[in-house]
C-alpha cells in the first residue's frame, strides 16, 4: 500500500513454467505456476521476473492511471514474444522471436483507469520488458510506478435487486392474449431453432445451438488449458468455429423500427452477445461487422468485466451504461432494446441504461474513431437489419425472445 495515495502498489502477475516459446494442447493442466505481484512494466533483470527460472510465460493485468484525456504514444522494449493490449484493444503486438528490440503504439485516452494485460514468452532469450510512454511522440520515460495500480479499482459488483424474469417453467416462450392483440411475435418458439440460421449461411444452423430446457442454448467450446490472473479467467484454444458448428445466427426476417425483448443467462466466465442492425454481406464473417452489441458476460470473471463499455449491456466497445443492474452468472436477465428511427435504447432489468441516435454527427464520429471504422458504411444503420446471437466461445442461455414492430 502507498500510504500517500492510498493506492495498492503494483499489479497481478501470473508466470506459468513452460518449455519453450508457446503454450498449445500438450501442454499439463497441472503445470506449475506462481502467482505475483510486479510493481511496473520496467523489468530489465532475469530478477525481475521469475528468478531460478528462464524459460516461461507471463500474464500480467493490471491498470495504468492516465492523467488527463489526449492522445498517448507507447513504446516497449522487449526480448522473445510479447503483446500488450489496452482495454482489450491490442497496443503493442511483437509476436515473433526476436532479441531486445522496440515497437510503438499510440491510443487516444480519456483521464482515468485504463485496464492493460500482457502475455509474454522469453523464450531463450534474455527477459527483458520496459514500457515507456509519451505525450508528442518525440520525449519518452518510463512509466513510473506511481500509475499502475491493481484490478480492484475497477471491479464491479452483480446486482442483487428483484427481476422480471419467470420463475419457472409456465409461460415460456409463449404470448399472452394481450401481447397477441398488441402485436408481439415470438422469435423462438422453445422448441426448435425455426426462423434463425447461422451468419450468411441461410438455411443451415450450426450443431451447438441447440434447444434445452425450453432454451435456445450454444455450447461452449473446450478450451485445452484456462487459467486466472485476478480472478479473471485466460484460456488457449483450438478453434474452428465452422467445422465444431458454432459461429454467430440471426433471425431470417429483418426488421427496422421494434421493441424486442428476451432473457439471457451466462456461463461462469461466460461472454456473448446480443446484436440488432444486422447485414448478411458476404465480405463480412460476424454480427459485430455491421451491429452494435449489447454485451452479455459474467463481470464478475470475464476480463471485459473491468472496462468501462465492455461490461453487461453496454453498447460494446462504445457506450458504457449508467448503471449496473446484472445478475451474476448462472442466473437469468431480462433486458429490452428499443430502436426507432435510428434512435436506440438499451433496458437491462427493467431500467434504462443507456440511449443514442444512430443519426446523429455524434454517433458517426465515434464509430470513426473506434475499432468499427473500417465498418462504418454498413455499421448500425437505421434501416432494416436482423436480431443476431453471438458465439464467443463460451456457453449461453436465450428465451422468451419477443418482437414488437413499431409503427412508421
Amino acid at each position: 500500500m502507498n500510504h500517500t495515495t492510498g493506492k495498492e502498489i503494483g499489479y497481478d502477475a501470473v508466470f506459468i513454467d513452460i518449455n519453450g516459446d508457446h503454450i498449445d494442447s500438450t501442454i499439463d493442466p497441472n503445470v506449475t505456476q506462481e502467482a505475483r505481484v510486479l510493481p511496473n512494466l520496467n523489468l530489465t533483470k532475469a530478477d525481475d521476473f521469475w528468478p531460478g527460472k528462464s524459460k516461461f510465460f507471463l500474464r500480467g493485468l493490471g491498470v495504468l492511471n492516465i492523467p488527463e484525456d489526449g492522445d498517448y504514444f507507447f513504446r516497449l522494449t522487449s526480448a522473445g514474444k510479447v503483446k500488450l493490449q489496452l482495454n482489450n484493444v491490442d497496443l503493442v503486438v511483437h509476436e515473433e522471436m526476436h532479441e531486445k528490440g522496440m515497437k510503438e503504439g499510440k491510443r487516444l485516452l480519456p483521464k482515468g483507469p485504463a485496464v492493460f494485460d500482457y502475455g509474454y514468452y522469453p523464450g531463450d532469450k534474455v527477459p527483458f520488458l520496459m514500457l515507456e510512454w509519451s505525450r508528442d511522440g518525440k520525449s519518452y520515460e518510463v512509466i513510473s510506478d506511481e500509475f499502475y495500480e491493481n484490478t480492484r479499482v475497477v471491479e464491479v459488483d452483480a446486482w442483487s435487486g428483484a427481476t422480471e424474469v419467470s420463475k419457472d417453467n409456465s409461460g415460456l416462450n409463449t404470448l399472452t392474449e394481450a401481447e397477441k392483440a398488441s402485436g408481439w411475435k415470438l422469435l423462438f418458439d422453445g422448441k426448435t431453432t425455426k426462423g434463425w440460421h447461422t451468419y450468411n449461411k441461410p438455411g443451415t444452423i450450426g450443431s451447438r445451438w441447440v434447444v434445452e430446457n425450453g432454451s435456445l442454448k450454444f455450447e461452449g467450446y473446450e478450451k485445452y488449458f484456462t487459467y486466472y490472473v485476478a480472478g479473471r479467467v485466460f484460456y488457449h484454444a483450438n478453434i474452428d468455429k465452422l467445422a465444431e458448428g458454432g459461429l454467430d445466427i440471426v433471425t431470417d426476417d429483418s426488421y427496422e423500427n421494434f421493441e424486442l425483448v428476451l432473457e439471457w443467462k451466462i456461463s461462469k466466465d461466460g461472454n456473448s452477445g446480443l446484436f440488432y442492425t444486422v447485414q448478411e454481406i458476404e465480405t463480412y464473417k460476424e454480427g459485430w461487422n455491421s451491429s452494435p452489441e449489447m454485451q452479455i458476460l459474467d463481470d464478475q470473471g470475464q476480463k471485459d468485466g473491468l472496462i468501462r463499455g465492455h461490461r453487461s449491456a453496454d453498447l460494446y466497445d462504445l457506450i458504457p451504461s449508467t448503471e449496473r443492474r446484472t445478475k451474476p452468472h448462472g442466473e437469468w436477465n431480462k433486458v429490452k432494446i428499443v430502436k426507432n428511427r435510428g434512435k436506440i435504447e438499451h433496458w437491462m432489468n427493467g431500467a434504462l441504461v443507456l440511449q443514442y441516435d444512430t443519426n446523429s454527427s455524434t454517433w458517426q464520429n465515434r464509430i470513426a474513431n473506434s475499432k468499427f471504422a473500417s465498418y462504418i458504411e454498413n455499421y448500425g444503420k437505421p434501416g432494416p437489419g436482423k436480431i443476431g446471437l453471438q458465439d464467443h466461445d463460451d456457453t449461453v442461455w436465450f428465451r422468451n425472445i419477443k418482437i414488437k414492430l413499431l409503427e412508421d
